[in-house]
């Protein structure tokens, strides 16, 4: 029976070269440009394909590190196709179930070799890369969260007003929106300085951003 593997990436020309590269040494090979993640995430559990070569760069349409838990646990195999070069972020997609990854910057060939490799059913990863990559992804975590307890002391009315600070309110908006006075929230802003251990609001602020305390909408804190 001949492989089928679907061609995941939001840039059409990538999509539709790889494929038709993959056509022509016999396999049944498809492009899904994607414009809609979950639209996609639907066609391909429907479609059920031996393989996915996914890019995790999906422009607006959200990321495809999202995709690969889902399509590993229906039997796909999903190899990563992308520009990314952040070591956890590839760690990540092999610790959901992907095979492997094969970076965008190498020439069209190689991408080819790999794909092909992977529809064949072969191995292009090493145990030993495997594991350096979900060691350093252990060891990103655990800095991770290091960093992120000092938050944990943040009474929930500190956590309010460090919130508005990283969203670039001024101590007065904060005060307004709280239905507080100016000196209160001054005084709270004090006591998160000295909880995090640092000197100005900037400090805390970048410290809030640095370690992705809070989420990009404003609704939930991350405190995990």
């Amino acid at each position: 029976m001949t492989t089928r593997i679907r061609v995941v990436d939001d840039h059409e020309l990538l999509a539709h070269s790889l494929a038709y590269a993959l056509q022509g040494r016999g396999f049944a090979a498809t492009p899904l440009v994607v414009t809609d993640i979950e639209a996609a995430r639907d066609e391909l559990l429907a479609d059920l394909p031996d393989v996915v070569l996914l890019d995790l760069q999906l422009g607006g349409a959200g990321h495809g590190q999202t995709l690969v838990r889902p399509l590993t646990e229906a039997g796909i195999r999903v190899l990563i196709v992308s520009g990314v070069t952040d070591s956890c972020e590839i760690a990540a997609t092999i610790e959901a179930g992907a095979v492997g990854f094969v970076s965008k910057v190498h020439a069209f060939e190689v991408l080819l070799e790999t794909a092909e490799a992977v529809a064949r059913g072969e191995r292009i990863m090493t145990d030993d890369a495997r594991h350096t990559l979900l060691g350093e992804l252990r060891r990103h975590r655990a800095a991770s969260r290091a960093g992120r307890r000092p938050f944990d002391s943040l009474t929930s009315r500190e956590r309010e007003v460090l919130h508005g600070l990283c969203h670039g309110e001024s101590v007065a908006v904060i005060a307004a929106k709280c239905v507080v006075s100016v000196a209160t929230v001054r005084t709270q802003v004090r006591a998160i300085l000295v909880k995090l251990g640092v000197g100005s609001q900037l400090e805390a602020v970048a410290m809030a951003h640095r370690h992705q305390w809070y989420d990009d909408e404003g609704t939930t804190l991350r405190t995990a």
